[in-house]
């Protein structure tokens, strides 16, 4: 396969399915580990993947890569907010909710890095990107039963804050990658990521120990997988790509992918009001897409 179309979306395909099984995976997971612990062996498990790529890039150029000192808050910002914080919420998050109205919510990430965006980079937002913004949060609204009151469902909350601090990482990154390369910054940022979840270490050796060797195996996989391995086909992905929308509209696919493996690994199916609220922040995300586009 020589086509570079062809296999740039081969390896977008390739990490929706792996970031789809963080979903199941570590609602599954949770069961053995606490969310801090679980975040630690996450990143920890990562960040060593990445040190092995690091140094055989160095070994092949003759340089390891370090950053400049001066962009090192900027790589501290990037790994408290894209994995620890984000690890955190996502698995509190993980524990009472499905885990596809978990990665529809997360899903809304784009649109909350444009309104981000929007305020940081004083970036113009068109109407129509306004109105997916709107969307989605109805959407949101629905999946949360109508609102119950204006109160949100068990986990639902921090699942919102994932996807503001994801969106938050995607602002950081955007900045740091006017000196740096993808790869360069997920490494680093997963080495500040793993250093700020350090204070979960004691209570991490003790579930690793108490733990069943197939909840290891499992801690492995999501450090391996949806992590170190599904950022580096990302960035090869975007980096072969003749246009970012070839590659980024195989997002659209992780909440169904995430679904059937909800379906294959635990039998369960979401509720009326996912699939509902599901299709509105799906719409958005369409819209927002569009809206790009024209724009």
């Amino acid at each position: 396969m020589n086509n570079p179309a062809l296999i740039c979306q081969a390896y977008a395909f390739a990490t929706v399915v792996l970031w789809s099984t963080a979903y199941v995976y570590t609602k599954v997971a949770l069961a053995f580990f606490t969310p801090g612990p679980l975040g630690l062996v996450r990143c920890a498990v990562a960040s060593l993947a990445f040190v092995g790529i690091l140094l055989a890039r160095g070994r092949a150029s003759g340089r390891f890569f370090v950053p400049s000192a001066r962009h090192l808050p900027l790589f501290a910002a990037a790994g408290l907010s894209g994995f620890t914080l984000y690890l955190l919420a996502f698995n509190e998050g993980s524990i009472t909710l499905n885990p596809t109205t978990n990665c529809i919510v997360i899903s809304t990430a784009p649109i909350l890095t444009a309104a981000l965006a929007r305020l940081f980079f004083s970036e113009r937002l068109p109407v129509l990107r306004w109105l997916a913004l709107a969307l989605a949060f109805g959407g949101v609204v629905v999946m949360n039963g109508g609102g119950r009151g204006f109160m949100l469902a068990p986990g639902m909350g921090w699942v919102l804050v994932a996807a503001v601090l994801i969106s938050l990482y995607n602002i950081t990154q955007r900045t740091l990658s006017r000196h740096y390369g993808s790869m360069e910054i997920a490494a680093w940022s997963f080495f500040a990521g793993t250093l700020f979840l350090l204070y979960c270490l004691p209570q991490t050796v003790a579930q690793l120990q108490a733990a069943p060797a197939s909840a290891l195996w499992l801690a492995l996989f999501l450090g391996i997988f949806p992590s170190a391995a599904a950022y580096l086909l990302w960035t090869r992905a975007l980096a072969l790509a003749p246009r970012t929308s070839l590659v980024t509209n195989y997002m659209f696919l992780t909440p169904f992918l995430s679904m059937l493996l909800d379906f294959a690994v635990t039998g369960g199916l979401p509720e009326a009001a996912t699939f509902a609220g599901g299709a509105i922040i799906m719409g958005a995300l369409v819209l927002f897409s569009l809206a790009g586009r024209r724009g």
